[in-house]
């Protein structure tokens, strides 16, 4: 393994850290917000960031115009839409529904990076790696009981399905842009053009309420999300699209549920059996068994 490909994995290692705690760094925002304004303010903060970095340190750096309207379209995909479904749809199904669903992404990226889009090829190592990744998450949140869909939670259950195929899309969208670009400023321009799309949520009354009321720790917890969750960890989302590939960027998603589990179990004191030990070792078996493919 190369010293760059083992760098990217050590730094998508930390995007799967930054990207599990935000669920309970999330919680703390909700105490004083709405699951919309929280996201809205977690938008601008990080769009404000990435606009201020991209004028110091990449001030002459140009885009053709061709290629900004598919920054717009990643924006819209890969941030406004994704967050509003997935807050929409989480708060219509039950959090075992919502997990299993949330981690088929790496499965819709897999098939669209290598059958609908053919940027790349994927080995059986890594179609077998992924299946058993997602078995992991499968067990460690169903705790060997299955799903329970029904009439209450079918809605929300889409939604989240349909959230899942959105990340792929944005993932593997996004590839081309990154081969072409710095994936810092395509990830800086993607976010700053998000936050355009949800101003007209910023100028409302209910809004700006929310915003003055909101304590230095629900502040701490925004700014958070917004420096590592967004800042740091998209743009190292995408650079690991560029220097690995679609498919194995995508399987590090796996790791983010768990790393959440093991916040719960030490931190909070939650609950575990047997079949989180065996789906937690499913799951770092099958990211190690696609990171290692030869593909």
């Amino acid at each position: 393994m190369t010293s760059s490909k083992t760098h990217i994995y050590l730094n998508l290692l930390s995007v799967a850290f930054f990207w599990g705690t935000s669920w309970a760094i999330s919680k703390i925002g909700l105490r004083d917000l709405s699951p919309v304004h929280l996201a809205v303010l977690r938008f601008m903060v990080a769009s404000a960031i990435f606009l201020f970095m991209v004028k110091t340190f990449h001030k002459d750096y140009t885009i053709e115009k061709e290629d900004r309207k598919w920054l717009w379209i990643l924006g819209f995909l890969g941030v406004t839409l994704y967050f509003f479904i997935q807050y929409f749809g989480l708060n219509m199904t039950t959090t075992v529904n919502a997990s299993i669903l949330i981690a088929t992404s790496p499965i819709f990226t897999v098939l669209l990076a290598s059958m609908i889009f053919h940027q790349e090829k994927t080995s059986p190592l890594d179609i077998l790696g992924t299946i058993i990744a997602f078995l992991g998450i499968f067990f460690v949140f169903t705790a060997g009981r299955g799903m329970s869909i029904s009439r209450s939670t079918i809605l929300g259950d889409l939604l989240l399905l349909s959230n899942s195929l959105i990340w792929a899309l944005f993932t593997v969208l996004g590839k081309n842009l990154v081969d072409k670009y710095d994936p810092f400023v395509v990830m800086a321009y993607i976010n700053i053009y998000a936050a355009i799309t949800v101003l007209p949520i910023v100028f409302t009354p209910s809004f700006i309420s929310s915003v003055k009321s909101a304590s230095y720790t629900t502040w701490a917890a925004i700014i958070y999300l917004a420096v590592f969750c967004s800042v740091y960890s998209y743009y190292m989302w995408y650079k690991g699209i560029k220097i690995i590939g679609a498919s194995k960027t995508a399987v590090f998603n796996y790791i983010n549920p768990m790393i959440a589990v093991i916040i719960g179990i030490l931190l909070l004191k939650e609950e575990w059996n047997i079949y989180t030990l065996i789906g937690g070792i499913l799951v770092f078996i099958g990211v190690y068994m696609v990171t290692s493919s030869k593909s």
